[in-house]
């Protein structure tokens, strides 16, 4: 497991200028793959904040081998004579540890590891100190935004194979490839204030090394398999009366690796010239699926008879309504309905509309009768395999040089049972198969080689690459199939591989109605980067010298988030003039609520470059101090769209004097409240003094949009047309310095000072600006509103709607942190050492997202705001103008640009004890003390705008949503002596191993929500909710989690609504934490020598082994009775005490897993 001995990375190194160190130990020159950047570190040095986990009982086949000069070690030496020799460099660097950086930590290379939940390689990083799971108690992590990092944001991250980059450049957290725990040799991470010779992110540098073949042929076979029949169940299951059975489940995971040398007659006789390593796994898992319920057009309904029908709570509803009658259409009088034939609710054939009938006709059979107007019920589990692929090969062509080629590559073919509906390709209540390919790869060439005594040389070229392409596999899904070809479209050229529309029912008086979400389907998402990779090495008397260049390249064609295969909305509305008065009543009649389209189909091509150089010194002028200095140079390219067909907002060339003209409300015929007809007028008119007439407004439905000859795009600007192509400000240009001191205070390594301070600069994530593709003028997103398809022909039928934008800030900023740590080495005993150190860092520039076109603070309470032809009222804001009226750049609606205005810092007392491998025993813990504050948790997260600096941070400077103020671990191996010499006995008595790792860590903070019946935003602050009121506090309500599931907060009379006028700072943005977790993870394995070399082990990892209830979230939102009186309607316990609402205010509405087993088999030879 984790000890404190120092760290020998146990893969390729290059063998160059051998020397002494202090003490007498050896200080045997080392190199890694390239750009995994420590390719000459000293034995004795290792990384700042660098923690190693090798995994064990894998033959790695990558060597550290003291002594070996001017040569490259040999990448085929056997397995027994590498741990020797590791062995022997762990004891004699224990004697004297002088590196800069804080403790180092690796995998001990015998004891099986704890057990491996979901076989995910990030599951390990929580092992370390600083890093914390995003998982609410789950351990499985399946990619680098699982985690955070000493402070930093779960997409900071960085990962590596072998050196190659294997981040998706669209979140930066996701995997290209994913990695395959049995081909690791080891896996490192870097956690803080590293050297200049480590780049591209600010978080957690984590580094794979893949094995290698050997002289001799290894190899592993392995399954790992959990069913549900062997696992607890949950918390919420066993609340139920009666209690709710498990979900089925099941998880196989097999496997081989083979790996040796390549020998054919006449070449590498000696085994010394060409290696390979092979593996392959396979992956079939079993998730329960989802009971889902929904409404889908009866039988009569589909032939446009009305006649039985129910609304959403299940009573009759055959009240259809005929627009051209203008009489009323209700249960009292009947005049104003449909009824062919004297039949109510029946349409008669003439007014039916053939396109919007075979609408309906899409939806499958109704299938049961579930009340609330629910007829059909599905339960399909999708189906997953996945197969991954690794091949590598070694050649050694001289003593002095080494040749790699690895070849990794992912297949994933699943038919997803529902589809994905953010990709526009399925549904979240009906079946719609969906082909789902998410291929993954990762590749590399490198060449390492000995210059001369004193220097190496590394060159590496690597790709890695994935893919997510969604493709709808139900025929009926397609117009031509559906028989929908007649339905208009405004756009026909946007229309991709003939997809129907996305038909939306849901809502009013079909409820909770089915519907497929197709408008932007097919879903194109390819992500590719190519790395270029030097590094330089020299050692000259007391100095280690490096210097090296990194240049990647990114390529991400995706499709635009648009409706371009169009949107119609069915769904009933009383102020549509044509409305039905019932959702599939308007689809066969062909009454729209609204229509929407966009104007094209784009498939834009994002690149960005980032080139990176450093040099670096380490620097040891006596026996004692080590001092580590460097920079590293950044420039970064914005990522942009290469096609040029994205747009970007620039708040600076919005001209105020030619801003857009919205129709303005105003009353025809009558003062408000006493006949006046609503209707819209162009404000020029009201400027002129004309009075408004029928003849001169426009229908109330076209209040707030433009009015004709508007400058629609004011600002907004077409890449290349008035803007650079790359639509923000050119490259940036970044130096990095780096500092490490460390101090030997004895002389023989027993008690050591550190100190290192780093400014890091950081690659943004994609998603800041692929966005910028669905902006006008380069792409107009049409919205009608309230019409008949019979009628509709074009875009321009319907005065333009005002414009949303997702634009990115013109000054393009990498995000910067300063980082530093200082702290103390000691050993206390033998094998027992010591490590407490402060460690911090404060970040600035980092990505927040504003709603700039957010109403001002007060804005619906100014009387010159209020819309005069609405009745006054004594509710502050009810009577205002529509929002677009008071927006700061008229003509848009809301318009959320990324800007680089985020910052945060940390500070942590991480204090870490261990004691490393020995006599059968290992043991290490940490406990970490830390606070992380910022005024934005994620990228995501939604500024207030139009705020200064120092009121951004009285509003929102808070605690950020992964902050931990506690983070305890212990984790300890135990294997049993060997007890018998007898074979017979020795198989049950013998080779016994107990590991466990137990957890204690804080929970996360949490928002306090509220509602107020008819109260919002505009009611509070007099905004459009960014920001919303907080709840308000009248005294100390609890910390937020408690022991009752059902009581996590000791006094909720503490709680009180918002009032008018509030400026959303009643209280911190998070001033409530969730419950701790606190989980004990148990394996027991026993290992059976079958003969020679040949061995069998069985292993059973018990997660969470004592089933502890661990709560996870809680139910944070309090419904009040009124804006005046604070009674909260929602409490789980009455005035009696006794328990109503279970999933009342402040009960547990999450829990983490109960106990899960996995049982566990491996043959190694």
């Amino acid at each position: 497991m984790l000890s404190d001995s120092s760290l020998r990375t146990n893969h390729k190194r290059l063998g160059v200028g051998h020397r002494p160190g202090p003490a007498g130990r050896s200080s045997a020159r080392r190199d890694d793959h390239p750009d995994e950047r420590h390719a000459g570190e000293r034995a004795d040095r290792g990384h700042r904040r660098r923690w190693a986990l090798r995994l064990p009982d894998r033959p790695s086949g990558h060597v550290y081998a003291p002594g070996r000069i001017g040569r490259v070690q040999d990448a085929g030496t056997d397995e027994p004579d590498r741990e020797r020799e590791r062995q022997a460099v762990d004891r004699r660097a224990d004697a004297g540890n002088r590196r800069t950086d804080r403790t180092s930590h690796r995998r001990e290379p015998h004891p099986s590891p704890v057990g491996e939940n979901g076989r995910l390689l990030f599951n390990f990083v929580t092992l370390v100190p600083g890093a914390l799971s995003q998982n609410n108690g789950n351990t499985e992590i399946g990619a680098a935004d699982g985690f955070t990092v000493n402070g930093q944001r779960p997409n900071s991250n960085n990962v590596t194979i072998d050196g190659v980059a294997n981040i998706d450049t669209g979140n930066n957290g996701g995997n290209m490839a994913t990695t395959n725990i049995d081909s690791v040799a080891e896996f490192k991470i870097l956690t803080n204030a590293y050297q200049a010779e480590y780049g591209r992110a600010v978080g957690g540098q984590m580094q794979v090394v893949t094995k290698s073949g050997t002289q001799n042929f290894h190899g592993s076979g392995y399954w790992y398999g959990r069913r549900s029949a062997w696992d607890a169940n949950s918390y919420l299951n066993k609340r139920e009366t009666p209690e709710v059975p498990k979900p089925k489940t099941s998880r196989n995971d097999s496997g081989y690796t083979i790996g040796g040398p390549v020998m054919f007659p006449g070449f590498n006789a000696d085994k010394k010239k060409l290696f390979f390593f092979w593996s392959q796994k396979y992956q079939r898992r079993t998730n329960p699926p989802t009971v889902h319920q929904t409404r889908v057009p009866t039988a009569l309904e589909r032939r446009g008879d009305f006649s039985q029908s129910v609304d959403s709570s299940g009573n009759p509803f055959p009240y259809v309504r005929d627009y051209t009658t203008g009489l009323p259409c209700s249960a009292s009088d009947t005049r104003g309905c449909f009824q062919d034939g004297g039949v109510l609710g029946r349409i008669p054939a003439n007014r039916l509309y053939a396109p919007g009938l075979a609408a309906m006709n899409i939806f499958p059979d109704s299938n049961f009768s579930g009340g609330s107007g629910l007829n059909f019920t599905s339960q399909v589990p999708d189906q997953a395999p996945r197969r991954e692929d690794l091949l590598r090969m070694d050649f050694q062509p001289t003593d002095k040089w080494r040749i790699t080629g690895r070849y990794m590559k992912d297949k994933e073919e699943i038919l997803q049972a529902y589809g994905t509906t953010w990709a526009g390709n399925g549904s979240d209540q009906l079946p719609t198969p969906t082909l789902f390919l998410h291929p993954g790869s990762n590749y590399l060439l490198s060449a390492a080689g000995v210059l001369n005594s004193s220097t190496t040389l590394e060159l590496s070229w690597g790709r890695a690459g994935n893919s997510l392409n969604y493709q709808l596999q139900l025929p009926q899904l397609f117009r031509s199939n559906a028989g929908v070809t007649a339905l208009p479209l405004l756009f026909p050229s946007a229309l991709q591989a003939d997809y129907v529309p996305w038909f939306v029912f849901r809502g009013g008086r079909t409820g909770n109605a089915g519907q497929y979400q197709t408008d932007r389907g097919p879903f194109t998402n390819l992500n590719v980067t190519h790395d270029v990779i030097a590094n330089v090495t020299k050692v000259w008397g007391a100095h280690s010298s490096k210097a090296g260049f990194y240049y990647q390249n990114s390529f991400k064609p995706q499709s635009i988030f648009a409706s371009f295969n169009s949107q119609i909305d069915f769904t009933d509305n009383s102020s549509n003039p044509f409305d039905t008065g019932f959702s599939y009543a308007n689809a066969a009649t062909g009454v729209f609520n609204i229509y929407q389209q966009a104007s094209k189909y784009a498939l834009p091509e994002w690149r960005y470059h980032n080139f990176e150089w450093y040099a670096q010194d380490n620097w040891k002028p006596n026996g004692r101090l080590t001092l580590d200095y460097g920079v590293r140079f950044y420039e970064y390219t914005p990522q942009w769209d290469t096609t040029l067909q994205a747009s970007n907002f620039l708040p600076d060339k919005f001209d105020p004097s030619a801003a857009a003209k919205l129709f303005t409300p105003v009353c025809v015929g009558g003062a408000p409240g006493a006949g006046c007809v609503r209707r819209g007028i162009d404000p020029t008119l009201i400027a002129r003094g004309v009075a408004p007439t029928l003849a001169n407004t426009v229908e109330e439905r076209f209040i707030g949009r433009l009015t004709p000859g508007s400058n629609r795009f004011n600002g907004s600007f077409l890449a290349g047309n008035g803007i650079d192509d790359q639509l923000q400000s050119g490259d940036a240009f970044r130096a990095s310095p780096r500092l490490g001191v460390a101090y030997d205070v004895t002389g023989i390594g027993e008690f050591i000072v550190r100190g290192e301070f780093g400014i890091f600069y950081d690659r943004p994530q994609g998603n800041q600006v692929f966005d910028m593709i669905s902006n006008a003028p380069g792409v107009l997103n049409s919205s009608l509103q309230w019409g008949r398809l019979q009628e509709l022909t074009s875009a321009s039928s319907d005065p333009n709607p005002t414009l949303s934008l997702s634009p990115s800030a013109y000054d393009f900023k990498p995000p910067r942190v300063n980082q530093w740590n200082v702290g103390v080495q000691h050993k206390l005993v033998e094998e027992v050492i010591l490590d407490v150190a402060y460690v911090g860092s404060k970040s600035s520039d980092l990505l927040r997202q504003v709603q700039i076109n957010a109403l001002p603070f007060g804005a619906t309470f100014q009387p010159q705001n209020q819309d005069p032809t609405r009745v006054p009222s004594a509710v502050p804001g009810a009577t205002a103008l529509p929002n677009d009226f008071l927006r700061p750049y008229p003509g848009y609606n809301n318009i959320r640009m990324w800007d680089y205005s985020g910052y945060s810092d940390y500070k942590a007392l991480q204090t870490a004890v261990s004691r490393r491998f020995e006599r059968g025993f290992m043991v290490s813990g940490f406990w970490v003390w830390s606070k992380a504050q910022g005024i934005n948790s994620t990228d995501f997260s939604a500024g207030v705008p139009n705020l200064t600096a120092e009121q951004t941070r009285h509003l929102d400077y808070s605690l950020l949503d992964f902050d931990r103020t506690h983070n305890f671990t212990v984790q300890a191996i135990y294997q049993t002596p060997r007890v018998t010499e007898s074979r017979g006995l020795g198989l049950l008595a013998n080779d016994w191993q107990f590991s466990g790792v137990y957890r204690w860590t804080s929970g996360r903070p949490y928002t306090v929500d509220f509602t107020i019946p008819g109260i919002g935003a505009a009611n509070l602050t007099g905004t459009d909710g960014n920001p919303n009121a907080r709840i308000a506090l009248t005294c100390d309500p609890g910390k937020g989690w408690s022991g009752d599931p059902y009581k996590q907060f000791t006094n909720t009379g503490c709680f009180a609504p918002p009032q008018p006028g509030s400026k959303g700072d009643e209280t911190p943005r998070f001033f409530a934490r969730n419950p701790p977790l606190n989980n004990f993870d148990l394996s027991i394995s026993k290992n059976f020598p079958v003969v020679h070399g040949l061995k069998f082990e069985i292993r059973l990892d018990m997660f969470n082994v004592l089933n502890t209830d661990q709560f996870t979230t809680v139910n944070a939102r309090a419904n009040f009775a009124s804006l005046t009186d604070r009674t909260i309607t929602n409490l789980p316990y009455d005035a009696q005490g006794n328990l109503v609402q279970r999933n009342g205010f402040g009960t547990i509405s999450g829990v983490a897993d109960p106990r899960r087993l996995q049982l566990v088999t491996r043959v190694t030879f």
